[in-house]
């Protein structure tokens, strides 16, 4: 007599087998989903020359205020060390930061925060180039930021820090004239 070969059955799946499955693969999808959508663990900048994180998207579960968007209430045609007004809403959660890029170049020059009342925001006191640059175009870049950005780039105030992109993608540009007025 010999012996019964172990042979794989040729039965169709059930329905349990089927409804398994797809729960696996449905988890699956949703877990590398929610990997690939994730901002990354720190918004803080990379020092220049590396890339930067990717843009994050920030969401909101309960209803705000309508938000005012982002305008420049100040001259466009500015000194070297310059106030800033305008008008725009904080984002919930976030911090606004201005970055100064001259036209051209690719790097950004942190400069400050904003500071805000209702909904308008000012910035003091904002070095705006060199002392040769009047007649230049600049623009004023404005970031939405998180508190690890925050924590990062305040580290840099009064100096000359630049990254090769802002930390996220920006709520709006300006674009501005320098005078020959100095510091």
């Amino acid at each position: 007599m010999t012996a019964p070969e172990n042979k794989p059955s040729k039965r169709p799946w059930r329905a349990a087998q089927w409804t398994f499955l797809g729960v696996v693969l449905a988890a699956l999808i949703g877990v590398t989903l929610a990997l690939l959508g994730r901002p990354s663990p720190d918004d803080s900048p990379a020092a220049t020359g590396s890339a930067p994180p990717p843009p994050t998207v920030a969401s909101s579960a309960s209803p705000s205020p309508s938000p005012v968007g982002f305008q420049l209430t100040s001259a466009a045609a500015v000194p070297q060390c310059a106030d800033l007004t305008g008008r725009g809403s904080k984002p919930p959660g976030r911090e606004v930061g201005l970055f100064i890029q001259h036209p051209g170049d690719p790097k950004f020059y942190w400069a400050k925060l904003l500071t805000f009342a209702g909904d308008t925001w000012r910035a003091e006191r904002v070095v705006i180039g060199a002392p040769g640059d009047a007649g230049k175009d600049f623009n004023l870049v404005l970031v939405p930021m998180s508190v690890q950005a925050v924590v990062e780039f305040s580290k840099h105030d009064g100096t000359t820090y630049a990254v090769e992109n802002p930390p996220v993608a920006p709520l709006t540009t300006f674009r501005v004239t320098r005078t020959p007025a100095p510091c």
